[in-house]
């Protein structure tokens, strides 16, 4: 099979009806990737910088066929070269050079399409599917630094578990009653767990922990919601896609709360 025709995984979007079911896979990743973070966090900068490039890894594998690469092979590999250039600028505390590492994954995907030899039919939709791929990964080099210190592991671990209770939601999809109150779902969850984290942990005031709670939940299931017409969300590679993006994601959350404190 060429590897044009691996982007038929993007053709038409899916009916509401079909959109409308729940995504086994895509919520066991986003619980497995939470899980793992929360865990990792407990050691401090290098056990979550190398889970997060695990789960860079795994973004690099998977999104492609949702991003509706026309070359999915390639763009697979762009993104796997990307995901340690970028994961590694947090080794240092000023992420100075994560932009770079940024434009250089830009870079080689441009650079794959000029090598490419199948004509350049689907090349704006591949071009962007790599550079939507370096979103999450750049997102969450952003929190690496956030486990050095007890309050940033605070905002950390509750980002996790908001993300992780949000799933609620994404479990009363196919109540299609429900459909316009699945936002506020996933938002009450996402507070409510962020809250029971927060006092477990006893790091950050209540208003706090709300605020992160609500942004990351909220954030986490909306990139999960807009992916639903996507035809590849029926495949298990399309869901994982889907799951590890949406928390991968929320590393701005973390950064932002922790430069605000």
């Amino acid at each position: 099979m060429s590897e044009s025709s691996g982007g038929g995984a993007l053709h038409l979007p899916l009916s509401p009806v079909g959109a409308d079911q729940v995504r086994p896979v895509t919520v066991g990743a986003v619980l497995v990737a939470t899980g793992l973070l929360a865990l990792a966090s407990t050691g401090g900068r290098w056990p979550v910088l190398i889970a997060t490039l695990a789960l860079a890894v795994v973004l690099a594998w998977s999104w492609p066929v949702v991003g509706g690469s026309f070359t999915p092979q390639t763009t697979t590999i762009v993104l796997l070269v990307s995901a340690p250039a970028i994961v590694f600028t947090a080794v240092g505390d000023d992420l100075r050079w994560t932009a770079a590492a940024v434009a250089l994954g830009i870079v080689l995907s441009f650079l794959a399409q000029l090598a490419r030899r199948t004509g350049r039919e689907g090349l704006v939709l591949t071009l962007l599917a790599s550079f939507g791929g370096l979103v999450p990964m750049a997102s969450a080099t952003l929190w690496i630094g956030a486990a050095d210190d007890r309050l940033g592991r605070a905002y950390l671990v509750v980002t996790l578990t908001a993300a992780a209770f949000a799933v609620v939601a994404d479990l009363l999809v196919p109540r299609r009653r429900l459909a316009p109150l699945l936002g506020l779902v996933a938002l009450l969850a996402a507070v409510a767990g962020g809250l029971v984290a927060a006092l477990l942990l006893d790091e950050l005031a209540a208003w706090a922990a709300v605020g992160v709670a609500a942004a990351a939940g909220s954030l986490s299931w909306s990139f999960r919601r807009v992916l639903a017409l996507q035809p590849a969300l029926l495949g298990i590679r399309g869901q994982v896609a889907a799951g590890v993006g949406s928390v991968l994601v929320l590393g701005v959350v973390v950064r932002l709360f922790t430069l605000a404190s």
